[in-house]
């Protein structure tokens, strides 16, 4: 049985016409980006060729297009093979006390994070599904909501900035919270399975695929179906029910709207023979729960026999295992996988946690994530074929929560304070001055605090006032940036506002 995620099933039954307008929504989650910003790296981006920063070991210039050459995917002239990650939530979230746009530093976070690993590919349904919500894309049947693209572009921007390439799904066998297939036909008041038959049911999906890939991305200057960043488009996460016709139908609309990306497609279990035959279906998607060597081995053999790339677009990270990684690192019909699945740090303090037993931090919050991460990370570097390097250095956390209180602490009352944490931190470290912003620093928390043990509570509190910072130390002991300095008022007077609220 698959194990994936569950949420709520938020599906809009009225039907609505059949032209397209658009619809004005609100979101719940304030924007980070002014106009300024956004123009100002809309400029960047036109002058370095659709984004910056892609890192020196990305094999090829972030314009080019990965594209294939029989069963396998090449890059710049080179093979092409990927660890990767599933990030299904970039577009819109469900793991933060309900459904919304994740914020930027979030997106920013799991990118990084997934880069960071070794990852060179990220999958991500929310950046193609986003239907019958009304957060989403397409709320209604013809109308949509142009508001929903703001963090599918800046997920797109991020991941070309970082050398990350993606593989977007564009619909869903499951009734999830991002939409699928059954949003068309309950919109058309058809059965589910006229999905694939309907002429009704595919120019809707056709219309939807068009606003899509024709959308153009204010940050990169490129529509959705011209960007390299795009791997591939996928015709649907897991879908059961594809027939030859539609396969083709949607394979060739896709190929018509952006004509230099891939083609994916893959089922719930096993493969479907009309994804083998198709000319215009470049990659056969397969998902593992749980992955063993054979199964990966008979899949990809199959695949590659018929001509086409083989991934593992899903396989659960629970089961990483050094025997699994070096089969498909050592098989060549194998040109990817990903492990399900990646979630970043809280804009808060902690981490986004998830219900489907599947959730990965990095670095891990225990000692059996930490061997899972370390593994991965090994594979993802031995799939690209180049030396696994050090860990990097954190980044700069931020202080979100500094307050005298009365919880219980070893000592009675005490000192709170929780930092929004940062990529690659294993520990964090406090200091404490009385002086004033600039120091001298005292070590009141030295590597004391994870992640998974925000907020800090602290009893040796001074009665004036006394300012905080924080740093966070990868599993090496190589330190990061100091947060921005917090001010704890004295005893009695009224608190400022922590930095960065």
């Amino acid at each position: 049985m698959r194990l994936r995620r569950s949420g709520p099933i938020l599906i809009a039954l009225a039907l609505a016409a059949a032209s397209c307008s658009i619809l004005q929504t609100s979101s719940s989650t304030a924007p980070e980006r002014t106009p300024a910003q956004l123009a100002a790296a809309l400029r960047l981006s036109r002058q370095e060729g659709g984004c910056a920063g892609h890192p020196a070991r990305q094999p090829a210039p972030a314009s080019a297009f990965v594209a294939r050459d029989g069963s396998h995917l090449v890059l710049g002239g080179s093979r092409y093979r990927f660890g990767g990650a599933n990030i299904y939530w970039l577009g819109l979230d469900e793991n933060v006390g309900g459904i919304a746009y994740p914020t930027d530093f979030r997106i920013r976070d799991a990118l990084r994070t997934a880069a960071d690993m070794g990852a060179t590919v990220v999958r991500s349904h929310t950046l193609g599904i986003s239907v019958g919500n009304p957060l989403s894309l397409e709320p209604s049947l013809g109308q949509f909501n142009p508001q929903a693209f703001a963090t599918i572009d800046y997920s797109i921007y991020e991941a070309c900035r970082l050398g990350i390439r993606l593989i977007i799904p564009l619909t869903d066998n499951w009734h999830y919270y991002e939409g699928s297939y059954h949003n068309f036909t309950q919109w058309l008041g058809l059965p589910s399975a006229d999905f694939y038959s309907s002429p009704l049911a595919i120019n809707a999906f056709e219309q939807y695929i068009k606003v899509l890939l024709t959308h153009r991305n204010p940050l990169t200057g490129l529509e959705l179906g011209d960007d390299p960043t795009i791997m591939s488009w996928e015709l649907g996460n897991e879908l059961n029910g594809m027939t030859p016709s539609w396969i083709h139908t949607i394979a060739s609309y896709l190929h018509t709207l952006a004509p230099d990306q891939l083609v994916a497609a893959g089922q719930q279990y096993g493969i479907n023979p009309a994804t083998l035959t198709d000319p215009l279906v470049d990659i056969v998607d397969c998902h593992y729960y749980p992955p063993t060597i054979a199964g990966v081995e008979v899949a990809a053999t199959e695949a590659t026999l018929a001509g086409k790339v083989f991934i593992a677009g899903e396989y659960g990270s629970i089961y990483a295992n050094a025997a699994l990684f070096r089969a498909m690192e050592s098989d060549t019909h194998v040109s990817g996988a990903a492990f399900w699945s990646l979630f970043a740090h809280l804009d808060t303090y902690g981490y986004e946690q998830h219900n489907d037993g599947e959730t990965l931090h990095f670095p891990g919050i225990s000692p059996v994530m930490r061997t899972r991460d370390h593994l991965i990370r090994a594979f993802d570097y031995a799939m690209e074929d180049v030396a696994e390097p050090p860990e990097p250095a954190p980044g700069t956390p931020l202080i979100t929560v500094l307050v005298r209180t009365s919880a219980t602490t070893t000592s009675g009352a005490g000192l709170k304070v929780a930092w929004r944490g940062t990529t690659d931190a294993a520990t964090y470290s406090v200091e404490q001055s009385t002086t004033g912003p600039g120091g001298p620093w005292e070590v009141v928390c030295n590597r004391c605090a994870t992640d998974d043990s925000t907020p800090w509570l602290e009893s040796r509190v001074p009665a004036g006032s006394a300012w905080y910072r924080v740093a966070g130390f990868n599993e090496q002991g190589v330190s990061g940036p100091w947060s921005p300095v917090d001010e704890l008022p004295a005893s009695g007077a009224a608190p400022d506002p922590p930095a960065g609220t």
